[in-house]
């Protein structure tokens, strides 16, 4: 499971192109690490990397990269009051009153107000904000996944496709129906949002998980985690996982998912109104075009889509910035757990390899192969702790 992304829906209460015609200078290439990455132009002179999310409406800024950038804001600052995931109520942020102008390849649109957030502690130093649903408008967004790239455009071929799901369109968010096979003979249907900012394949909303759990119905082979926000709006989230037979979206099956749910009373994931989120983990085995105007989403399989899915390797995860990388998210089934890993200590060494030393993404590739041994030396209350474990697939 890769949590690096986590946050993006819960902050707020990418199609094959298919037709050798299309001009490439229209495409855009997006990154993808748990979350939807795209870079930006803000105000035709600030380059900034945002996360793409469909589980946000229009745009928000990250706080340090505004202290960076403050030309941006050139009037007094608003409030306004919004909830965030975990065990947390509704919270006052700052608003950019200013006219902002975000450009992304050649697609340009123009926000007001927007809340001023702390993205650092979850996305990592190199992240400007968040860009969602209202940049496309009403136009029709298509995400190769297989290439990297994503355009914007003003009509899609349904012949192209193998799957037309119609969506509802509320309040900048989209929702779609889908069925969960818990079992032979036992098939739920669930009311997602789409959000490109979801690593998961399925995040349940904690009343819908309870509505489940009451009945009795749910496999009992399960984990437990605690995600540690630190920042933007959410608290601590706790929640777990567990595998289940298949999904059906549309008329496609997906086989053997693992489902994410939450048991959060307060915040984003404690809404009745829908009953989760449908991730990445999912969406990536497609490319897809939305079709915001017409309400539809159009799917067709890529190469991606015979991948297992595979739960948390490692049991935890960390946000890698500077000299350490700090333990944000961790499962209490797993050996690190056991061994003496906590929330919020900081890793210093891999297997005596110093964090510091690391890139990112050498951080995160030296804990990528089942059954390696591995040594966290961390450092809690000014001491350090040697911490052994051996990578694991934990369902």
């Amino acid at each position: 499971m890769n949590r690096i992304n986590f946050l993006t829906l819960t902050l707020i209460c990418s199609v094959l192109t298919f037709s050798s015609c299309t001009n490439k200078k229209d495409e855009v290439k997006f990154e993808k690490d748990g979350g939807f990455y795209i870079y930006a132009t803000i105000n035709d002179s600030i380059k900034g990397r945002f996360v793409f999310d469909t589980g946000a409406d229009g745009l928000y800024f990250d706080s340090a990269f505004l202290t960076r950038h403050n030309s941006i804001i050139k009037s007094d600052l608003d409030t306004a009051r919004m909830c965030g995931a975990g065990s947390t109520g509704l919270k006052q942020v700052f608003l950019v009153k200013d006219t902002v102008k975000i450009t992304v390849g050649n697609y340009t649109h123009v926000f007001t107000d927007s809340p001023i957030l702390k993205l650092t502690d979850i996305n990592g130093d190199n992240i400007a904000g968040i860009i969602g649903n209202e940049f496309i408008k009403n136009q029709i967004l298509i995400i190769d996944n297989e290439r990297s790239v994503l355009r914007i455009d003003t009509a899609v071929n349904s012949k192209l496709y193998e799957t037309v799901i119609p969506f509802n369109y509320i309040d900048g968010r989209i929702y779609l129906p889908a069925d969960l096979n818990i079992k032979e003979n036992l098939t739920v249907t669930m009311n997602l949002e789409m959000d490109l900012g979801c690593p998961d394949a399925i995040i349940l909303n904690s009343p819908y998980f309870k509505s489940l759990e009451t009945q009795n119905i749910l496999p009992k082979n399960r984990i437990d985690y605690t995600h540690l926000f630190g920042g933007a709006l959410g608290g601590n989230s706790d929640g777990g996982e567990f595998r289940t037979s298949s999904i059906k979206l549309g008329n496609d099956i997906i086989n053997n998912p693992i489902i994410s749910f939450s048991k959060d009373t307060l915040g984003a994931f404690s809404n009745t109104k829908y009953d989760g989120l449908l991730g990445n983990e999912i969406l990536n085995r497609y490319n897809f075009a939305i079709d915001y105007q017409g309400q539809k989403l159009y799917l067709t399989k890529n190469s991606k889509s015979k991948e297992p899915f595979k739960a948390s390797l490692t049991g935890f995860y960390a946000i890698k910035r500077n000299d350490v990388a700090t333990v944000n998210f961790i499962c209490y089934q797993s050996e690190v757990y056991k061994n003496g890993l906590e929330l919020g200590d900081s890793i210093v060494s891999i297997n005596n390899k110093k964090v510091s030393e690391m890139t990112e993404k050498e951080f995160y590739n030296e804990m990528k192969q089942e059954g390696k041994e591995i040594k966290l030396t961390v450092k809690r209350d000014n001491k350090f702790i040697d911490i052994p474990f051996t990578l694991k697939y934990l369902l």
